[in-house]
């Protein structure tokens, strides 16, 4: 008798499965190892050696505690299975406004102007060409991705002394 449900080596899907044409055309996908990532501005960064493995931590947790904070969504990191968030609504929502507090902390630190780029580079994706025209509509293309650029490294730098020195680890 045959049976319905075939098993595909994991080696054989991951060398089936690449993103969709639509994916393509709106980010910049790269291959290595036979796996498509999708390259942001972090790793850019990080690939042109702008900023360090620091940086890349608190960019990670900002975005992390920002979904977490705004809308409610907890995007957890691959994990073993051994470690399980334990709790009901009540701990789920004193987590969420400790990060919203310490979302709003960094704010205060970091201006809002900061906040701002940290949400265009973070939460919504935007490419430093992006962030050029919106930022600096005057200038040429190339001095205004440049000056985003730098800010950006500068930002992240920012954001990783601002979590590591935190005074009450919310």
């Amino acid at each position: 008798m045959q049976t319905l449900i075939r098993e595909i080596p994991p080696v054989t899907i991951a060398r089936h499965m690449k993103p969709t044409p639509e994916r393509f055309q709106h980010h910049e996908i790269v291959e290595r190892n036979g796996v498509h990532r999708v390259v942001n501005t972090v790793h850019s960064m990080y690939e042109a050696g702008d900023i360090g493995d620091d940086e890349v931590s608190a960019a990670d947790r900002w975005y992390r505690e920002y979904l977490f904070a705004t809308i409610g969504i907890v995007e957890e990191k691959p994990s073993d299975g051994r470690f399980r968030e334990k709790g009901d609504v009540h701990t789920w929502m004193i987590g969420r406004g400790k990060c919203s507090v310490r979302i709003s902390e960094i704010r205060e630190r970091l201006g809002l102007c900061g906040h701002v780029r940290l949400e265009m580079m973070l939460a919504r994706e935007m490419s430093f060409s992006a962030m050029a025209r919106h930022l600096y509509p005057g200038l040429s293309e190339g001095r205004a991705r440049m000056k985003v650029s730098a800010q950006c490294a500068l930002l992240l730098e920012q954001l990783s002394y601002a979590y590591a020195n935190m005074k009450n680890k919310i």
